[in-house]
């Protein structure tokens, strides 16, 4: 919530109400011809609205400070109390103020029935109806505002969601990693019957882990490690000693959340641009530090690369972008290929995912205010 130069004549009307009101009871009643001259009459009307409008700004600033410090999500009580005796104070402050422009412009009309403190009683009551008049346009836009970027959230969580599912199934259900499976299951099924069952249960398991999260926006650690060990349980037969995956994750930290297919996604971007063999095999290591899961590997890039189609790194940024606000950090040098990404702690999921909302609508508020500029 910024003051932009559209609040601001947002801000201005409102100000400008008192004095309006003064001025056009003064017409109705003919008090203007107390008044020296009509230039007597507009310079106090000006003066009035100076201070009204400059105090409109004080209440609004007052208010975007309370909303840094107290935010609605987690101090409700304590900022309907703070932001009503913060505001109703600078109001009558400057209420006070301004009754003495008013006092002097209407005094004498009333030829000496209305005392000044019953004239002071009219000015605060003004002020407060001003008062309330400002808090609920300002409130009331910025709770609408709220919703309004819900919604959009809302839809751009669904769409990234659905886009990394349909990614998570091309991989898994392309011509390549099922014609590689099936090729293995068939070397499988009668050189090591056992194994190859196993490896039909855990192809099994990679298919029902898509379709069981369709509706999820984040998922447990463990259940993504669960998934990840099915994953890698199949490369590891397939590609034998050409390829090693070590997991080390505290287990108390299994109870964090994290993007679905966050994990695999990488393995597997791992796998299709490295070479993977006996002779160079490709080492990845997964483990947590800080909060944040990170996945390593060795860099020994394939001579016949497939580009990117971009969904992968950029999904996964996007994704954790409007999730919580942050994305995964990346690192390569010449050796290693890094990324960090961070975990959601489970009692503060919600309040994490809504708060760094806050923080995601405000950039794209400062982004939408730059290309107006």
């Amino acid at each position: 919530m910024k003051l932009t130069w559209r609040t601001f004549k947002w801000i201005a009307i409102v100000g400008a109400i008192p004095p309006l009101y003064y001025q056009l009871r003064a017409l109705i009643q003919e008090e203007y011809e107390i008044m020296k001259s009509w230039e007597e009459f507009v310079f106090w009307f000006m003066i009035a609205i100076c201070v009204t409008i400059t105090l409109s700004v004080i209440v609004f600033k007052e208010i975007e400070w309370l909303q840094k410090k107290l935010p609605w999500k987690k101090f409700v009580a304590t900022r309907i109390i703070a932001e009503f005796f913060i505001t109703l104070a600078t109001v009558l402050t400057g209420m006070l103020i301004l009754s003495k422009f008013t006092y002097g412009m209407h005094c004498s009309a009333y030829n000496g029935e209305l005392s000044y403190i019953n004239h002071l009683f009219e000015e605060l009551t003004t002020g407060i109806i001003l008062w309330a008049i400002l808090i609920s346009v300002t409130e009331g836009v910025y709770f609408f505002n709220e919703w309004r970027d819900g919604l959009v959230l809302s839809e751009k969580l669904k769409k990234e969601n659905v886009e990394s599912q349909l990614e998570a199934l091309r991989n898994q259900a392309n011509p390549h990693f099922l014609f590689n499976s099936l090729n293995v299951l068939s070397s499988l099924v009668h050189s090591d019957p056992d194994k190859a069952e196993e490896f039909i249960n855990q192809f099994a398991n990679v298919y029902r882990y898509v379709l069981n999260i369709s509706n999820k926006n984040v998922v447990t650690l463990k259940e993504e490690i669960d998934f990840l060990n099915a994953y890698l349980f199949l490369q590891k037969i397939r590609f034998k000693q050409g390829f090693n995956c070590n997991i080390e994750l505290n287990i108390e930290k299994q109870e964090y959340y994290i993007a679905p297919f966050s994990l695999q996604m990488l393995v597997e971007n791992a796998i299709k641009h490295n070479i993977v063999s006996k002779e160079s095999p490709l080492n990845v290591f997964v483990f947590i530090q800080d909060h944040k899961i990170f996945v390593k590997n060795n860099i020994q890039l394939r001579d016949d690369e497939n580009s990117s189609n971009g969904v992968g790194l950029s999904n996964l940024r996007q994704r954790y972008f409007h999730l919580a606000g942050i994305m995964p950090e990346i690192k390569q040098d010449n050796n290693e290929f890094i990324v960090c990404v961070p975990l959601l702690k489970p009692e503060k999921k919600e309040d994490s995912i809504k708060y760094d909302h806050d923080e995601c609508c405000n950039y794209r508020r400062r982004k939408s205010r730059s290309r107006e500029a």
